[in-house]
Order: structure tokens, then C-alpha cells, then sequence
């Protein structure tokens, strides 16, 4: 087990001028909530918060995430963008495009991304992303974006986890450097968090989406719907298409692709 620091984790990120604060900590209950703290406190932009364990780490729709010491990439960064509420999907974007990237870049492994947060390796659940945001009128004040990527766990003894969940060791068959992965994941961030409101993201990010032109069933509150996932819209909604041709516009729910049955739709 390799237990970061803030000193390695400064000379890892050295002449990497996104980041202004690093804040590490060896057990946490979540990077997130350190982050709105230091948010509430008047923290820059680029402000990264590290932990080597989380014990209230989480997704979305408050599902937990299991981590053990020292084996992920458990972080979060503290910005201000200026963009719309409706907008705020496009921190995902960023995140996603720099998962995937850092990932490729260090690891040259193929990785793909699960609408809206899932990032995959393989067909399985590889890490996820957790933007929460603040408003102040019809802005956002501040966002926090929370990355959690499995780099050197090992499920090989988690037979619940092991069909649907991977890591970067176990797809490349060694240990990864967390900390180059790191670097990577902050740089790609940064390169495309200064393109956030441009058409060049959302076109990246939709050519990374495994689940568009899939059969999908989302669940969307107690309801659910089946249908084609056709496209994203420029703020990140998944357009799916049900069999009588309706188009449905999801902004959050919990999608899964169909490996079973077959849809018909109207022509």
C-alpha cells in the first residue's frame, strides 16, 4: 500500500498552474466535503483536496463508494466557473474527458464513459464522477467536482463487485503510479475546463459515451423508460427514443444498458 503526501503530491503537480492549494488528508469521510468547507471560506479555483481513504466516499443518487486505503485516485477539485445551473453537467463533461484521457495517456488502456458520470474499462465501472454545485442567484457560486478512480484495488476478492467493477491493475495486469495518473487527470482537466462552454467539448465527450446508440433502460424516479439512447444535447441531457417514437430528454437518472430482448420502434 503507497500512502500519499501533500509533499508528493506538490512535486508530482509542480509547473501544473491550475492547481493554487492542495489539501491532503490520509482518511476522510469525503474529499467533497472538504471541499464545500473550504469553498464556504473563500478557497481559489483550482483548490485539490486528495485523501488515500474515504469513509463517507459516494456517488450518485447517495450510492456509496467502496475504496480501500492507499489502492485509488480519491480527489476533488474546488471551481468557479461562470455557467448557467443548467450548465452544470458540463463539469461532468470535463471531468469525464480527463479521466479518460489521463487514463489512455499513462496506462494505454482503452476507456470509455456510462452516461452521465461512469467512467468504464472493458464494460465495466472502472471510476465516477460527483459534481456538486452552489448558486448565488442564477449563477453558480462555486462547484466541487469529486473523481474517484480504481487504480490498484484488486476485486479479484470481492465476488459482488468483480463482474461489474475494474481497475487500471487489473486491466493492465501491474500496479499504476497514482500519482503520474494524477498529474495527467489534473493537466487534461485543465485543458478542457478552459474550453467549457465550447461545442469542442460536448462533441469530445459525446464521441466517448459508450451508451449512445444503445438500448437503455433509465430509470427516472419510481418510473422507468426503455428505449434508444440517440444523442446528448449541448448540455449534457440524454435524448432516448421509446418505441412510439417519443423523445424523451433526461437531465439525471440511472441508466443501464439492455443485454437482453429486443426493442421495436416505429418507423
Amino acid at each position: 500500500m503507497e500512502i500519499l503526501s501533500y509533499e508528493k503530491i506538490r512535486q508530482a503537480l509542480s509547473g501544473v498552474s491550475f492547481v493554487r492549494k492542495v489539501v491532503y488528508s490520509p482518511l476522510t469521510g469525503s474529499t467533497n466535503d472538504i471541499a464545500r468547507t473550504l469553498a464556504r471560506n473563500q478557497a481559489p479555483t483550482g483548490t485539490l483536496i486528495v485523501a488515500d481513504e474515504q469513509t463517507a466516499g459516494r456517488g450518485r443518487l447517495g450510492r456509496t463508494w467502496w475504496a480501500p486505503p492507499g489502492a485509488s485516485l480519491l480527489m476533488s477539485l474546488l471551481v468557479r466557473p461562470t455557467l448557467l445551473p443548467l450548465q452544470a453537467l458540463r463539469l461532468t463533461m470535463v471531468a469525464g474527458l480527463a479521466a479518460v484521457e489521463a487514463i489512455e495517456q499513462e496506462n494505454a488502456l482503452q476507456a470509455q464513459l456510462k452516461w452521465p458520470n461512469d467512467i468504464w474499462l472493458n464494460g465495466k465501472k472502472a471510476g465516477g464522477i460527483l459534481a456538486e454545485t452552489a448558486l448565488t442567484g442564477d449563477l453558480l457560486e462555486y462547484a466541487i467536482v469529486g473523481i474517484g478512480l480504481n487504480v490498484n484495488v484488486d476485486f479479484s476478492e470481492q465476488p459482488e463487485l468483480a463482474s461489474l467493477a475494474t481497475s487500471l491493475m487489473m486491466e493492465t495486469g501491474q500496479r499504476a503510479d497514482r500519482l503520474a495518473v494524477l498529474r495527467a487527470l489534473v493537466e487534461r482537466f485543465a485543458a478542457w475546463y478552459a474550453q467549457i462552454t465550447s461545442p469542442q467539448l460536448h462533441a469530445a465527450w459525446a464521441g466517448r459515451l459508450a451508451t449512445l446508440g444503445q438500448a437503455v433502460c433509465a430509470r427516472v424516479g419510481d418510473s422507468s423508460i426503455d428505449g434508444l439512447a440517440e444523442a446528448v444535447d449541448a448540455d449534457g441531457a440524454l435524448l432516448v427514443r421509446s418505441p412510439d417514437g417519443t423523445v424523451h430528454k433526461l437531465l439525471a437518472g440511472d441508466v443501464t444498458l439492455r443485454t437482453k430482448g429486443r426493442l421495436t420502434f416505429q418507423t
